[in-house]
């Protein structure tokens, strides 16, 4: 009597009042942690244009953004970096000259607490999300036709898909001849391809008693069968951390699929090619293993960028790109596909340095 269970633990009610109180001191206190900030005059006419970048624990964008601000202090800019203009926000808000997003629980994980309150004028996204924001749609909205490419720096990720070693599975023909009941990580269009593949259906391994969509926290405690996705990196930047964490803390064997089923997979990816894997990538990658890779992430702008500016920002990134080498991604820069983004137009400006320079040659 007088007590209330709850989710099977019994919980008196003095200490559910305890409880009650310190999360309302933790919503308050999260609430008064976040700022919007008022940046003052911004824009390419007085050199304080606004980037949309993201995280500085870690995230690609952010330490991206970081280097833009770095690379173009020399030419007398002061870039303004907005740390909660990631994910797919970035190609939207630098083609409609709009302002950042109100800040979510995710941007607060990351450690994004401060939005400022100005208009976005350029950004870094990843390459492939670049041609689908230019070329057809991201997130449900675009396309975006005023978008244009300033420089693409390389940084490859590798799509890989692996299994407990326990579980003896080699292919995912024996997941099917053996109606295994597994949990997947990493349940997006590749995954359904690679089951259709197979003759499976997400119903069909539900059916068996398996889950798809297992979410990474589940995965850190070990209640996964399978990973798979396309940022498998021994990088520990937010995106790519758990599959360092995941093969160091579970014994995993990395499968190698059929060429075929890799041809499918990239014609639903535009920037994939095929690559190998070496030995010693990761903890149990105990062999070369053939897969498919994308690499790129791609600084941008509108096409009423200035074209002075647009001329500065290719040539600060040039000038400072040995910088690259010593972010917690080791970046690359290409003389080669700097200019060059599946389709997406580049700049004017930028196009006049890199003809300059000698990287563009007809």
């Amino acid at each position: 009597m007088g007590e209330i269970i709850i989710a099977k633990m019994k919980i008196s009610p003095l200490k559910l009042s305890v409880l009650f109180f310190l999360v309302m001191i933790l919503i308050v206190n999260l609430v008064q942690a976040q700022e919007t900030i008022d940046v003052g005059k911004t824009g390419w006419d007085v050199k304080r244009p606004v980037m949309a970048a993201a995280c500085e624990s870690g995230c690609p964008w952010g330490e991206l953004g970081d280097f833009i601000e770095e690379s173009l202090k020399p030419y007398g800019y002061s870039v303004i970096l907005c740390r909660n203009c990631n994910r797919s926000y970035g190609p939207r808000l630098v083609s409609e000259h709009d302002y950042p997003p109100p800040l979510d629980e995710i941007n607060l994980k990351d450690g994004v607490n401060v939005r400022v309150d100005a208009r976005v004028d350029f950004g870094v996204t990843s390459s492939a999300m670049l041609i689908s924001a230019y070329d057809k749609t991201l997130a449900g909205k675009g396309p975006y036709r005023n978008l244009r490419l300033i420089a693409k720096i390389e940084d490859p990720f590798y799509y890989l898909v692996a299994v407990k070693k326990e579980l003896g599975i080699k292919d995912f023909a024996h997941i099917k001849q053996h109606h295994l009941p597994v949990r997947i990580m990493g349940a997006d269009g590749n995954m359904i391809t690679i089951l259709r593949y197979y003759s499976i259906t997400v119903d069909t391994i539900k059916a068996w008693g398996g889950k798809i969509g297992v979410t990474t926290d589940e995965a850190l405690r070990g209640d996964f069968d399978i990973v798979a996705g396309f940022l498998a990196s021994p990088s520990m930047n937010p995106e790519s951390s758990s599959w360092t964490t995941l093969s160091q803390k579970f014994d995993l064997y990395f499968l190698e699929l059929p060429e075929e089923l890799l041809k499918l997979i990239a014609q639903q990816n535009v920037d994939a090619e095929f690559v190998e894997v070496h030995q010693n990538f990761l903890r149990g990658v105990d062999r070369r293993i053939k897969t498919l890779g994308r690499s790129g992430e791609s600084v941008f702008a509108r096409n009423d960028t200035p074209e002075q500016a647009a001329y500065d920002l290719a040539k600060a990134i040039d000038e400072n790109h040995g910088a690259l080498k010593w972010f917690i991604r080791v970046y690359s820069y290409d003389p080669k596909t700097v200019w060059q983004n599946f389709g997406v137009p580049l700049h004017p400006g930028a196009e006049k340095y890199y003809r300059e320079v000698g990287y563009i040659k007809n």
